[in-house]
């Protein structure tokens, strides 16, 4: 077996490339809501998540975080709060800065303190490396009713939301780029930052936070319960993201923003990083002129069989071996069809691999 050695200078080019790719199962780039269905959860997760499922696989993860626990099954001096753990978690994730929520202080929006916010986490073996900013649709729908007395004349509406990435250079995160949330469809903004912003989007996290104060103005449906004096009274529910904030096992807001997502459409696109590596295989006039083939060869003292070949043998290359340091075969490349060698010619063979 003949080896040779490469000249990494020479005869090795690496590239690097990034593929986008639908980000639902399938490659699929868009689904409709009606086609994400809730996961059989534990009584115990719904308290903290739902996520949906595509094709029976988990895609997105939806939660709802409040700052001071509003909206949890229980919460009091000793208890924290399922809420206020889900808000702490993803704020210390994103902004890595615990002294703010020690001073009741979290995400700044609009220039204003959210104390509330909407969660949608991208399932990591979907979105590969991140999520590809620019070309993602969020279509949140639900009703614009906010008065109970008059259910029956609300009015379907919704609300598309994208990343401003075309248009604004990312802030910096702890682990890497962070836009603003707005109104706008693929990367086209309709609503600039600098009017009205609904959240953050970290795509190397895959993970959107948004305002729960400015969809709840948005799409404000009926929170179910209203604020009555120092209680709540109940009024009909409706189909919108305004928070419940008691402190009660049915202020389910989580599963608000689930229904919202399901009752619009998803755009999402995943990126992968892939490295090319080619390797470039020199086959010189006087080298690899020789078969390892058996029937190339005749007798125990390896005559070439064929006497018109002695002096001018001529062979195939069919395919190319790639070898580490200690002589490990790690790939194969195998041509299409056999490249003719001998003493006359001279031949390259470009390998690819990618990673």
């Amino acid at each position: 077996m003949a080896l040779k050695s490469f000249n990494i200078n020479e005869d090795v080019v690496t590239t690097e490339i990034t593929v986008t790719n639908g980000f639902f199962d399938g490659g699929k780039g868009i689904v409709q809501g009606t086609s994400l269905t809730t996961a059989s959860l534990s009584t115990d997760q719904k308290k903290y998540y739902y996520n949906l499922q595509f094709n029976s696989k988990d895609h997105l993860s939806v939660t709802y975080g409040h700052i001071a626990g509003s909206g949890s099954g229980e919460q009091s001096t000793n208890v924290e709060g399922e809420t206020q753990a889900v808000y702490k978690q993803f704020y210390n994730f994103t902004e890595n800065d615990r002294e703010k929520l020690k001073t009741s202080q979290g995400w700044s929006m609009n220039s204003v303190t959210q104390s509330e916010a909407y969660i949608c986490s991208a399932e990591r073996l979907q979105m590969k490396d991140r999520i590809n900013p620019g070309t993602w649709t969020f279509k949140l729908s639900g009703s614009d009713a906010e008065e109970p007395a008059a259910p029956n004349t609300s009015t379907g509406i919704a609300r598309h939301f994208t990343d401003d990435s075309k248009t604004t250079d990312p802030s910096a995160a702890p682990f890497g780029e962070r836009y603003n949330i707005v109104s706008g469809a693929a990367g086209t903004v309709h609503t600039a930052a600098s009017t009205k912003t609904y959240g953050h989007f970290y795509p190397d996290a895959g993970l959107w936070i948004f305002s729960a104060t400015e969809l709840s103005s948005s799409i404000p449906g009926q929170v179910g319960f209203e604020k009555s004096g120092s209680g709540y009274s109940a009024v009909l529910p409706g189909q919108g993201l305004s928070s419940d904030l008691r402190v009660d096992s049915d202020a389910d807001n989580a599963f608000k923003f689930a229904t919202s997502l399901q009752k619009g459409t998803v755009t999402l696109r995943s990126e992968e990083y892939q490295y090319i590596y080619d390797y470039f295989c020199r086959a010189k006039a006087n080298e690899f002129n020789y078969s390892n083939n058996i029937t190339f060869w005749s007798g125990s003292d390896y005559q070439i069989r064929h006497n018109d070949m002695q002096n001018n043998p001529q062979v195939y290359i069919t395919e190319v071996g790639l070898y580490d340091s200690a002589g490990q075969l790690m790939a194969i490349g195998r041509l299409s069809s056999p490249l003719e060698k001998n003493f006359s010619s001279e031949a390259v063979v470009k390998v690819r691999l990618t990673y």
